[in-house]
């Protein structure tokens, strides 16, 4: 099997080290596309000198006995687009050049290159490795080095309060700082527009911080039944999203008549701390369905 894979490859993190790894899992012949100086420039990245980051690769490929040839890469798609490879590596952030590189292929009259993703390596902050993050001095291999910057895209106390225990526990030997910035969404979302709104905070709050925290309930409707469901999304700095949900459960038929005329449930109900569910149930509270949607958000994050 004839297997390439690209990249800077400025700092040779954990995250390099598995796609490499995985290249030579599928094949034997292996070729690694490293960027040259102008593309890095190109690129508006600071890196090493292109000798420099061949020599530290090569030494990386000798320690682990892995012989590969090494191509400069003047652009970011390089021979992949017209030589005669069965295999392309990538990471989540590469792989749409990938698909664009089989794009190019298939116009070209050659057939497309099997495209393997390989999952994220985190720190342990539950954000992917990067060299940027190396060299900005936030992480030392996995570890953690400054305080992480949380931003919750609600002023509401519950969603707030949510936030900070699930994250207090999951990270609790992590300073963490807490922000909370207020984040316009549909009056009462339908369908589509829950996982809409809690991305839309999500992407709001993480400006500026290491993580953006987006929660949202509304009316979904499926199979006929009108369930009532929270989203959390999860957005970091590095682009890497995550999303989850609580459980459901089914809405009275008379709540929803009085939404369909334009009322929201915290209008309806003045059990807005608590939450409707707390008014069906008599026992459990929003804050833990809140709660939930958050920790099933951070489940791909949680490094075993």
């Amino acid at each position: 099997m004839k297997v390439c894979l690209g990249g800077t490859f400025d700092i040779i993190h954990e995250g390099h080290k598995k796609l490499i790894e995985k290249a030579f899992e599928v094949g034997k012949d292996v070729i690694i596309g490293l960027s040259s100086d102008d593309l890095v420039k190109k690129f508006g990245k600071v890196a090493e000198k292109y000798e420099k980051r061949k020599r530290n690769l090569e030494n990386f490929l000798e320690k682990k006995g892995w012989k590969a040839k090494i191509e400069r890469l003047d652009d970011k798609y390089g021979t992949a687009i017209s030589e005669n490879f069965d295999v392309i590596v990538v990471s989540p952030e590469t792989k749409k050049i990938a698909e664009i590189i089989n794009d190019v292929r298939i116009k070209r009259g050659l057939k497309p290159i099997k495209i393997i993703c390989v999952s994220y390596e985190l720190s342990n902050d539950g954000i992917p490795i990067s060299t940027s993050r190396i060299k900005r001095r936030e992480i030392r291999g996995r570890e953690r080095l400054i305080p992480l910057k949380v931003c919750i895209g609600s002023k509401n106390k519950i969603k707030v309060d949510a936030v900070k225990e699930i994250f207090d526990s999951t990270f609790n030997n992590m300073r963490i700082e807490y922000y909370e910035i207020e984040v316009k969404t549909e009056k009462q979302p339908l369908g589509e527009e829950i996982m809409e709104g809690a991305l839309k905070r999500a992407l709001n709050a993480v400006e500026g911080n290491d993580y953006g925290i987006g929660i949202e309930a509304g009316l979904k409707n499926e199979y006929g039944i009108n369930f009532i469901e929270h989203y959390a999304v999860i957005a970091d700095k590095t682009g890497y999203i995550t999303y989850g949900k609580s459980p459901s459960f089914q809405c009275p038929e008379w709540i929803i008549e009085e939404i369909k005329k334009g009322r929201e449930i915290k209008e309806i109900l003045s059990f807005e701390e608590k939450g409707l569910i707390w008014h069906l149930s008599n026992k459990i509270e929003r804050s833990e369905l809140i709660k939930n949607a958050i920790l099933m958000a951070l489940i791909p994050r949680i490094k075993k």
